[in-house]
């Protein structure tokens, strides 16, 4: 855990440190007209400043490419399911499978693919570019119901810790969750997502004004660290979204 903070501590003071120089060696001009004439402007770089900064993105590249672990299979992301959004939730669920019972993420937020073979800390930055951080909600029935047809209408959306059975119309058939919730008895179900879903992001309604508990961690460090504990990495499709075309 430290020597996450302590990378991450790196990365963030390079980066300053690169617009620290870039901000002093940049001269500041005034407008004072205005035209909307398109004009071609090339340049070649200043060559102290590349002098200088090179050190400092030697080092960024030194730890985006260090190799975190090897994937048996590439993982793209689609719907009903796929490889990636199937990793992403199940190494979370699994994660935190002690406070939560399912994971709920979105394809808009994956932003790549993970390639065969190697895998480095680079694109685990390029499949998550941002800062979103995990945290945990308590959905009821009636919102939980909300969250499977919300599912179900995206065409499928990552989950894991349940199974959907929809049919061709979209209807919502079955469904049976891994952890056993009595709702008859007031019990929540438990769900861990990012809180950038969790504040209402793409439409997640019925996330609105839930109590949040954070964990306190990136869902990109999440990914990183358990690419490092495993070194090999691999994903399926089993079926947990099932659209039947024809009911029995």
């Amino acid at each position: 855990m430290l020597k996450i903070v302590s990378d991450m501590k790196l990365i963030q003071q390079i980066i300053y440190i690169g617009i620290i120089v870039l901000s002093s060696c940049t001269t500041v001009y005034e407008l004072d007209s205005n035209q909307n004439d398109i004009i071609a402007v090339s340049g070649n770089p200043d060559s102290l400043i590349t002098l200088i900064i090179e050190p400092y993105k030697i080092g960024i590249d030194s730890i985006m490419n260090e190799i975190l672990c090897v994937s048996e299979m590439e993982m793209a992301k689609g719907k009903p399911e796929s490889l990636l959004g199937n990793f992403i939730t199940d190494l979370c669920l699994e994660e935190y499978y002690l406070e939560a019972d399912i994971c709920i993420m979105n394809n808009g937020g994956l932003r790549s693919s993970l390639p065969k073979g190697e895998v480095t800390r680079g694109k685990i930055y390029e499949l998550m570019p941002f800062d979103n951080e995990l945290v945990i909600l308590n959905l009821n029935e009636k919102d939980f119901n909300g969250l499977l047809i919300y599912i179900i209408s995206r065409g499928g959306e990552p989950f894991s810790g349940m199974s959907i059975t929809t049919n061709k119309q979209g209807e919502l058939l079955s469904y049976k969750i891994n952890n056993s919730i009595n709702f008859n008895n007031g019990e929540n179900i438990r769900v861990i997502t990012s809180d950038y879903l969790a504040n209402g992001g793409d439409k997640m309604w019925f996330f609105k004004d839930k109590k949040q508990k954070k964990v306190d961690m990136k869902l990109r460090d999440v990914i990183i660290n358990y690419c490092k504990k495993n070194k090999k990495i691999t994903s399926q499709i089993d079926g947990r979204l099932e659209i039947k075309l024809h009911e029995q």
